[in-house]
């Protein structure tokens, strides 16, 4: 896994001070993973400004804004993490499917609102697997969940949905990497 870990998710949501609940907190790093993908080199202002735009945290007090530039950075450095160390910042295991489901939508939103945010022709790059993929995470951020039941069997399609995920981020962001920052084979 990477060594560029997540701040702490329920220490965030502590200094957020009721601003923003779990699935809205993930949805920030949606928007985190979503704006470094099209913009590897963000800077935490303008991760600020979309949080804003989106009206998830517009003025975050110091704490905030500290937790939120480690989270900026943090993703940053999972997203180039050569082990493909991507971890997606939901609320813990202790949380009922339900929320767990609800944050995973959320997360979703938020990275397609960050990755369209540009209105230029960025993701005319993407490859027909990524454009599929973008399909299925539209899809996966409208998921609605009213079965409270919770078995085994629904943690294991937990977990293949978010390892999913994770592989489509890393490749759609394989497709936005502009060849300065493209690996170079010898």
């Amino acid at each position: 896994m990477s060594t560029a870990s997540l701040p702490d998710f329920e220490h965030t949501l502590a200094l957020a001070q009721g601003n923003l609940d779990a699935s809205e907190l993930s949805e920030c790093h949606g928007v985190a993973c979503g704006l470094l993908c099209r913009q590897a080199d963000a800077s935490l202002d303008v991760f600020i400004g979309l949080l804003d735009m989106l009206e998830l945290v517009s003025e975050p007090g110091t704490g905030l804004r500290m937790s939120l530039d480690e989270l900026l950075n943090s993703s940053r450095g999972q997203l180039s993490d050569v082990d493909m160390g991507l971890a997606l910042w939901l609320p813990d295991d202790e949380e009922t499917l339900e929320d767990r489901t609800s944050a995973l939508s959320q997360w979703c939103s938020g990275f397609l609102a960050a990755l369209g945010s540009s209105g230029d022709e960025t993701l005319d790059a993407l490859s027909e697997d990524s454009n599929e993929a973008l399909r299925d995470l539209q899809q996966i951020s409208t998921a609605d969940v009213t079965d409270t039941t919770e078995s085994e069997e629904d943690e294991n399609a937990f977990a293949e949905i978010i390892e999913y995920i994770r592989v489509a981020i890393l490749m759609i962001r394989e497709d936005l990497r502009s060849p300065d920052q493209r690996d170079s084979i010898h």
